[in-house]
């Protein structure tokens, strides 16, 4: 009798490692992407505690492009979240928005209609993001089975036989929590200004093609969700390079939801009202910038306030994430303006307002014998005339600046602290060696006379590397 007890216990003890060791491995390799680089609008939805989003957004990679809940926290205290995902389809879109309605009781939502101009995936990666990303239970298992060929459920019920391949790319955030997934609001920050256009013949034409059944059933099919949940509802169309073929499906389902008296904007069609800018406002002809998400944002927000009766949160601590957002924002701005300014005067002056940023200053070389007045550029961090003669390396850290070392070979090298993963090694191997800096492997010093290495304390990465 002992024997067999203590065979059943060994057994537990295995199954139960075995069962941690699957968990744990889990973890490391399941998707966290649904926007790109580990940023991913599923976990910080089930970051986010319960009953706090007002206002959701659901849509593909246009809505987190164009729509930037931070303009909304920031102008009017709205609680607003992108519920969006590269390539979402309307069988996701529809399932991401019951497994929002677990925890959140929003009072209206936006959904972006471009999940009607297309059935099936062209890009596998987004097959994944949209199958992949919701936590396993019921509702993940029903998505599944709405898009997913019979013979392939298993691989996706199971997931490992999908993710056990990624073992091969893991990397750093693959074991740590990505900061932005604790507090971003589902946007994507994109700076570039590629530009897009417009086709007014397109845009103007009102032939109405039928509607075809599956589009009609999602639209039905997601009314029924918002208003079982009371939510208001509003279809838009963000702005994005559509074809007539694109806008002879949206005439259909603009003829059907204004016959239920469902609000429906094309905001194709608002370019100049909201302001958008074709050359300077979108990142691709398919999506928003930065820039262009500002006005649509800001616009929304102004028929929304005007239309519904929103509640302000600054100032409520459980809001924080929302606070965070807005912190991410103003720290992504920064770091754009530090990595593409040419003026170095531009780049110290924005370092003494960057709160966040930890900066190592570099000055090597011949840097007293050019006809840069380094000394006049560096004055405003504080450099000391008699410490700026020789050279050498400065910490800028929260209004002050420090001198760590001289341009001297056989100085001990010096660790700088960053938090408790990440640490800048400062050494001197002789002028402009690579690795005079140091964070991890990456080495930074460049070849310039003056190299400033700036690093994000709340973003937790180096947002800057410039030489002048």
């Amino acid at each position: 009798m002992k024997t067999k007890f203590l065979y059943a216990i060994k057994c537990l003890c295995f199954f139960a490692i075995l069962g941690l060791l699957i968990i744990f491995a889990y973890r490391a390799l399941k998707w966290k992407d649904t926007t790109g680089e580990y940023l991913s609008s599923v976990e910080q939805l089930y970051a986010t505690p319960e009953n706090l989003i007002d206002v959701v957004f659901v849509g593909s990679s246009h809505c987190y492009c164009g729509i930037h809940p931070y303009v909304l926290w920031r102008n009017y205290g709205i609680a607003a979240f992108d519920l969006a995902v590269s390539g979402q389809d309307k069988d996701s879109a529809y399932h991401d928005l019951v497994e929002l309605y677990k925890t959140q009781s929003p009072s209206v939502i936006y959904v972006d209609l471009y999940a009607l101009l297309f059935d099936r995936h062209d890009v596998e990666a987004n097959v994944y993001r949209n199958y992949l990303s919701l936590r396993i239970s019921s509702n993940s298992v029903a998505l599944v089975n709405k898009y997913i060929e019979e013979e392939d459920r298993e691989a996706y019920y199971l997931r490992f036989p999908i993710i056990h391949t990624r073992y091969r790319e893991l990397k750093k955030y693959d074991f740590l929590n990505y900061a932005p997934n604790l507090f971003g609001r589902g946007e994507y920050f994109e700076w570039d200004k590629n530009g897009s256009w417009s086709d007014p013949d397109a845009l103007n034409d009102r032939t109405i093609v039928e509607l075809s059944e599956k589009n009609r059933k999602w639209l039905e099919d997601v009314i029924a969700l918002a208003e079982e949940h009371g939510s208001k509802i509003e279809f838009i169309v963000i702005p994005f390079a559509e074809t007539r073929e694109n806008q002879l499906i949206l005439n259909a389902a603009e003829e059907m939801l204004s016959a239920g008296n469902y609000s429906f904007t094309n905001y194709n069609k608002m370019l100049n009202e909201v302001g958008i800018d074709l050359q300077n406002d979108f990142a691709d002809v398919f999506h928003l910038n930065v820039y262009g998400a500002e006005k649509l944002t800001s616009y929304i927000g102004m028929e929304l306030t005007e239309k519904y009766d929103l509640l302000d949160h600054r100032g409520d601590d459980r809001y924080w994430q929302w606070d965070e957002d807005l912190r991410w924002y103003e720290n992504s701005r920064v770091g754009q303006i530090l990595t593409t300014t040419d003026n170095p005067y531009e780049y110290i002056s924005e370092l003494t307002r960057f709160s966040d940023g930890v900066t190592v200053v570099s000055l090597d070389g011949d840097f007293l014998y050019t006809e840069t007045d380094y000394f006049k550029i560096l004055e405003p961090l504080g450099m000391k005339y008699e410490e700026y003669l020789s050279g050498g390396k400065w910490i800028y850290r929260d209004g002050k600046l420090t001198k760590i070392q001289e341009n001297v070979i056989g100085t001990p090298e010096v660790i700088c602290d960053l938090n408790k993963y990440d640490s800048i090694r400062l050494w001197y191997g002789g002028t402009f060696h690579p690795e005079n800096i140091m964070l991890g492997k990456d080495a930074y010093q460049g070849d310039c006379a003056l190299t400033c290495v700036t690093y994000d304390s709340f973003l937790e990465k180096v947002t800057a590397v410039r030489g002048f």
